[in-house]
């Protein structure tokens, strides 16, 4: 296969050299002038939820003018081609009622595994650093489960800055395009999945006003918000401008049963659990003091009553019972409120040149929340003996330290921890179109795209140890957070570190597209242009939080502590896509047009690479298309992955160094530096210890791309037979090598002691031979390396029917429309250590882990729509099949496969339009029978849902009014 795409390569550069490198440009796809306006009219009647009907325009397409079409270069009449993408068009998205386009999106079959959307909160702490997500008001997409890294956004075609599909005005869209399928010759890196392509509204013509509202039926979880767009159209351009404001209220995770407590599951079943971090402090006593009381063989004490002066205010703590319910604090729903602007526009500069531009601002403000500090005397911090407010005169401290005891408490009394996000995403796209030639006319354009995002985040009530230390010192009575002098002090104990992060994308792109000769079954197209892309980002940490990577701590708790990061990526690509018709209106040959594709990219940090794409559109009869393409997909490590600055893990492992002998220790001199011979530094082989995640440039370690593979064979059928109605199958498979992850220390260890000379040995820093401990773990870096391969396969489907008008007596019932997608995954498995001792591939299918998020097998949309004169409704069911959460029991670690129960959750909506007004009212109810979502238990974090996936807000109301003027 190879072979065959550098035959490729050679063909399509000859080909620029004779006769196209000279106009050095190509419309790419989605700013195409001249639309017809009857093509867009076609078309949107055509489509539905599900796909493109082709039958609607079929009949017509001889005399439609070509259009761009999302996955490929090549402009096109047909409304299916070789690359199976689903539409949603514009009625789909406003029906749904969600203010923001990440509900919409996350919705389809075709996405899965783990996402970011407003569900997720922080997940218990402050983690800076610059690939933090939850809290932030963002919503991202990942198709086939492959992560979002691996699933491209664009807009009309462009790369997005910042893949945030929440920060996009909804009413600057006019459709969206889904392609879940490998991308990479069409748009180069990070279509490994496939793209979500944004179109935009072109030649709207007046005014609109929308506003909206909506609240849960437990009464919470409001969002309110409106839109403005405003257009004008004239001979020689037109322009669309609009401003869309939203925002929603914050949900405590306590509103609903299934999130009020942390359930953790044990081996005796699902329990109630939390954090033994409690505001009564939990106090370590040596043994045989006198102020033990009888029965405490734990020695641990907690407050019982008065103010902690006297020890008999204590008794034993309980391991069952004191337990801190940390949920009642964090969201289900996180806090944000958004404001955009957007204007589009073009403007006819002669009959063969017109300028384009699109710009687009948003601001986003939003928090997530987790419960006040838990803290201890391991953070730094320490209670003397003599301390007046101490009434045991024993040291308080970390425990590693001799004659000091164990203290812990939660600092309650200086409020939760909040994690506030402002985010300001601004992004251009300008330049210049036309068009040159003769019959085969050429279009050409060439343009700039400049985007830039930069986010402040600031952690509120962070503990400040030094600041901590210093009010305990002043007289702060640690015992007693109940008295609220005592919090008052306490509260010189915190500070509010800020991480501001900054990126930006430059870009300069010329294309060109024509017809190169014709063929007796057509005119052969060719597409091509050039691309230059850098990238830069910039992270910065205020002195309180900043990492001291020696030592694994900062002046804030550890939890907190970041690193800055800056760097830079650039990339270089020429790229090519010819179709070329063999057949038409021949006996079984209706038509068979190939299209090959070829992209060469030049990254300034990992060098070249070429992918190519083969694809077939073969239709025996005119109402089937038989469809197959095979493509190479690859992605280059970004910005997050190379540069991110380090920060604190805290992972548990098994050294494999402890209690060798002299001989042992030289043969695996590499991964036992300094560790003496018959030497183990704690009473059990797994100890948990610091581990440095950071990008792999700050570690000096180099990263190359992931590559891999696509395959798609599809079949759509739009029957003659039965007007209005098409059905597409398409079988799908996509394989990737060189998977882009964080190594886990464990792997670190196991690898280097298995071969001195493994590229991860590096990544052990052991105390050295002076030390008090030598060859003990000071930590381990665990950056983003290149390890494991991934493959996934599946069907996709989708039935759409139009259905035809007809009259029950002399009723007239309206007219229906339905439309079914769904998609089965049948593998999705991963090799983390090929090569490992023990490793083993492991399918995912049909299952919920922590890593990627869930994976069920079987989604589907089912929807419904219904229009009588000036009333319209519309149904739509949303199906999540069973599966199975692979976790472990939190007493024994025994591993076991959880069912989870199938969900099918329903949403309706009916509109009527008051004519006289110009206004037209809709009502909905998302999740109309208050579907909870299954449990996961502590393998989800804070909510024991999987956030990602499931509605957590239970039934949900919303209205919307809009008036056109």
């Amino acid at each position: 296969m190879q072979s065959n795409y550098n035959r490729l390569s050679i063909a399509v550069r000859l080909a620029l050299s004779v006769g196209i490198a000279s106009t050095a440009v190509m419309a790419q796809a989605e700013d195409v002038a001249n639309k017809d306006a009857s093509s867009d009219q076609a078309q949107t009647n055509a489509q539905s939820q599900g796909t493109t009907d082709q039958s609607a325009t079929k009949a017509t397409a001889k005399t439609l003018t070509a259009v761009s079409v999302t996955g490929s270069l090549i402009r096109r009449v047909d409304a299916e081609t070789a690359n199976p993408v689903v539409t949603i068009d514009r009625s789909a998205i406003t029906n749904n009622g969600s203010p923001t386009l990440g509900n919409v999106i996350q919705q389809l079959p075709s996405v899965s595994g783990n996402a970011t959307n407003t569900q997720n909160n922080s997940n218990g702490g402050g983690v800076a650093s610059p690939t933090l997500e939850g809290g932030d008001g963002a919503a991202r997409v990942s198709l086939r489960g492959l992560g979002t890294d691996r699933t491209l956004v664009l807009i009309d075609g462009q790369r997005l800055a910042n893949p945030d599909l929440n920060m996009i005005p909804q009413n600057m869209i006019e459709r969206v395009d889904v392609l879940a399928n490998g991308a990479s010759t069409v748009y180069g890196s990070d279509a490994v999945g496939g793209v979500v392509n944004f179109i935009l509204r072109k030649d709207y013509k007046g005014a609109e006003l929308s506003v909206n509202d909506g609240i849960s039926s437990h009464g919470d979880g409001q969002r309110h918000g409106g839109q403005f767009t405003v257009g004008a159209t004239g001979d020689q351009g037109n322009i669309v401008a609009g401003i869309d404001y939203n925002k929603q209220d914050p949900v405590i995770a306590t509103r609903r049963s299934f999130s009020a407590h942390q359930l953790s599951l044990y081996s005796s079943g699902p329990q109630i659990s939390g954090s033994h971090t409690v505001p009564t402090g939990k106090f370590q006593l040596p043994a045989g003091n006198p102020n033990l009381p009888a029965g405490c063989t734990s020695g641990l004490l907690t407050l019982a009553s008065g103010n902690g002066s006297s020890p008999s205010d204590y008794r034993c703590f309980n391991n069952a019972s004191d337990v801190y319910n940390y949920n009642a604090y964090n969201y289900i729903q996180t806090q944000s409120e958004r404001t955009n602007l957007f204007v589009l526009g073009n403007y006819k500069i002669n009959d063969h040149v017109t300028f384009f531009g699109d710009a687009f601002y948003n601001h986003t403000h939003s928090s997530g929340q987790d419960a006040p500090a838990p803290t201890s005397g391991s953070d730094g911090w320490s209670v003397a003996a003599n301390n007046p407010n101490n009434p045991f005169g024993v040291p308080f401290g970390d425990p590693a330290v001799p004659g000091n005891n164990l203290i812990s408490t939660r600092l309650t009394g200086v409020g939760a921890r909040v994690h506030t996000f402002s985010t300001d995403n601004a992004q251009v796209n300008a330049g210049l179109r036309g068009d040159f030639g003769g019959s085969n006319s050429w279009i050409w354009d060439a343009s700039v795209d400049y985007g830039r995002t930069h986010r402040v985040q600031t952690n509120f009530n962070e503990v400040n140890i030094p600041a901590l230390q210093a009010a305990i010192d002043a007289g702060a009575n640690i015992f007693d957070q109940a008295d609220p002098a005592v919090s008052a002090q306490l509260a010189k104990g915190v500070s509010n570190p800020v991480y501001a992060m900054t990126q930006t994308m430059k870009q300069v792109q010329a294309n060109a597209s024509g017809g190169l000769w014709d063929l007796p079954a057509g005119t052969m197209q060719l597409s091509t242009g050039v691309l230059y892309r850098k990238n830069t980002m910039d992270y910065t940490v205020t002195s309180d939080a900043l990492l001291d990577v020696s030592k694994g701590t900062c002046v804030v708790l550890q939890e907190a502590c970041g690193s800055p990061a800056s760097g830079s990526i650039n990339v270089k690509e020429i790229y090519a896509e010819t179709l070329i018709p063999l057949l038409s209106e021949q006996p079984w040959a209706y038509s068979l047009n190939v299209d090959l594709g070829v992209r060469t990219s030049n990254y300034s940090t990992t060098g070249t690479t070429t992918n190519g794409k083969f694809a077939v559109e073969y239709r025996p009869i005119q109402d089937l298309l038989v469809r197959g393409t095979v493509s190479q997909v690859f992605r280059a490590p970004n910005l997050d992955e190379l540069y991110d600055g380090q920060t604190i893990t805290n992972p548990t492992v098994n050294d494999p160094c402890y209690n060798l002998t002299a001989a042992q220790l030289q043969q695996h001199a590499a991964a036992c530096q300094f560790m003496p011979p018959n030497t183990n530094y704690t009473s059990t082989l797994n100890t948990q210890i610091a581990g440095h995640y950071s990008g792999a440039a700050t570690v000096g370690s180099t990263l190359k791309p992931e590559k891999g593979k696509s395959y798609d064979l599809g079949f759509v059928y739009s029957p003659s037979w039965l007007e209005g109605a098409s059905g597409t199958v398409d079988l799908w498979r996509i394989t990737l090598k060189d998977m882009l992850t964080i190594i886990q220390a464990q792997t670190v260890l196991n690898e280097c002691y298995a071969d001195n000379g493994s590229p991860y040995c590096p990544f052990i820093n052991r105390y050295g031979a002076a030390t008090s401990i030598p060859g003990g773990i000071n930590y381990v870096n665990t950056p983003y390396v290149n390890l494991g391969n991934l493959s996934t396969s599946g069907v996709d489907f989708t039935l759409n029917y139009a259905i035809p008008h007809f009259d029950v007596g002399s009723i007239n019932p309206g007219n229906f429309k339905t439309s079914l997608s769904g998609t089965y995954i049948d593998t999705f498995k991963n090799d983390a250590t090929p090569g490992a001792p023990g490793a083993e591939t492991i399918n995912y299918a049909g299952t919920y882990t922590q890593q990627f998020g869930n994976i069920s097998r079987w989604r589907g949309a089912l929807t419904l729509n219904w229009a009588l004169g000036n009333w319209s409704a519309q149904w739509q069911s949303r199906y999540i099949n069973h599966l199975k959460n692979l976790t472990s029991y939190a007493d024994t670690g025994q591993a076991v496969a959880m069912p989870m129960g199938g969900i099918t959750y329903h949403n309706i909506q009916v509109g009527y339009e008051w004519p006289t007004i110009h206004t037209k009212f809709d009502l909905g109810i998302d999740n109309l029978s208050g579907r909870i979502p299954p449990l996961v238990y502590q393998n989800g974090l804070n909510y024991n849902v999987d956030t990602a996936t499931y509605d957590v807000l239970g039934r949900y109301y919303w209205a919307r009014a809009t008036v056109k003027f």
